[in-house]
């Protein structure tokens, strides 16, 4: 009878830990979706944590409190951070004032590029192809650039305070995140704690390995861009290589949205063809580097995935979330896969 008893204690204690474990989860999910800023925020405090707790771990390794080392590396990086954006502000505040004052003929000029386009092609096809959106192509841009103008106060505001609210998850990630993930791991039913243990670290190390990659790959890419377009002397210099950079994050399409601005000024400013060549030089070369250098030696442990798989997803994250559903959906992802495979080979012994 006592045995019996205590079993159903054990089954109830059982249900209790997975129903507050899933309840967590749902939770957390639901949060992230409902507040402003904050799956953006928490997701650039990953990105951080994860950059610098190497050095952390390195500190702490060499007899430094874990507190000390995280204070003395986020001194040293904020402080990197404050000197480059004291120094690179007025470029990119000039060339924004100059990029508002011509949009107005990017616009025009866009449209006039894709009706000698169109118009091309309707000679070279016979007058099979029949393209006539100029006017609704002229409409949406228009309607664009002003959004942007409009929407640019607000977006500061809230760059303003997800930068803020991000180093700050960043910090308590660090320094409490060990202990944090071993309280969630107690609310872990018993007969799944391997398989969630096992899940937790294999996570965390390829999101690890992807970001440190990535966030490697983006910069260097950036800033070749922005040593060619300085040596040639093109205007946008900054911004550009900044756009470069940040759409290399986008695997497979990110490349081609990055060098898409860079060669639709020059086309519609009219420039040489020397000079239209070399900013295609630039690209060529920034991505010739990335592909061939970066990626064989900084990305060889990056997450295995189909190509096809990933374009998917990429699409996928680009409906759902927009630019930061394309930036997470590789990781995303990958967790899945990862899960899908552990949970699999758990039930069944068999590994995929």
């Amino acid at each position: 009878m006592a045995t019996a008893d205590y079993q159903q204690r054990l089954r109830a204690q059982r249900w209790i830990k997975t129903l507050t474990f899933f309840s967590v989860l749902i939770l957390g999910g639901a949060a992230l979706v409902v507040i402003d800023n904050l799956l953006l925020s928490i997701v650039l405090a990953v990105m951080i944590s994860y950059l610098i707790s190497p050095i952390v771990s390195y500190l702490e390794g060499a007899g430094l409190t874990r507190l000390i080392s995280i204070i003395l590396v986020y001194s040293f990086f904020t402080t990197l951070a404050g000197i480059v954006i004291w120094a690179v502000s007025p470029f990119i505040a000039l060339q924004l004032s100059s990029l508002k004052t011509h949009l107005p003929e990017y616009v025009d000029g866009t449209v006039t590029l894709f009706n000698d386009t169109t118009r091309a092609l309707e000679l070279n096809s016979g007058g099979v192809i029949q393209l006539d959106i100029s006017d609704r192509l002229r409409a949406w841009l228009t309607n664009q650039s002003s959004r942007l103008v409009e929407v640019l106060p607000s977006a500061l505001s809230s760059s303003a305070s997800v930068l803020f609210l991000s180093p700050l998850l960043g910090f308590f990630i660090l320094k409490d995140g060990q202990q944090f993930s071993r309280e969630i791991l107690k609310l872990v039913p018993n007969n799944i704690f391997e398989l969630t243990l096992s899940l937790q670290h294999q996570i965390s190390q390829q999101i690890a390995y992807y970001i440190r990659a990535r966030i490697v790959e983006a910069f260097i890419v950036g800033l070749v861009c922005l040593i060619g377009f300085l040596t040639i002397g093109y205007p946008y210099a900054v911004l550009l290589a900044l756009f470069a950079a940040i759409a290399n994050l986008i695997p497979y399409v990110g490349p081609l949205f990055g060098a898409a601005p860079g060669i639709i000024i020059a086309l519609i400013n009219h420039t040489s063809g020397l000079t239209l060549a070399l900013v295609c030089t630039v690209y060529i070369i920034a991505q010739l580097i990335d592909n061939f250098i970066i990626i064989p030696l900084v990305v060889a442990r990056i997450v295995n995935l189909h190509p096809l798989t990933v374009i998917l997803v990429v699409l996928l994250g680009a409906q759902s979330m927009g630019i930061l559903g394309m930036l997470i959906s590789i990781p995303l992802a990958s967790t899945i896969k990862v899960t899908f495979r552990s949970v699999y080979g758990h039930l069944t012994g068999n590994s995929l």
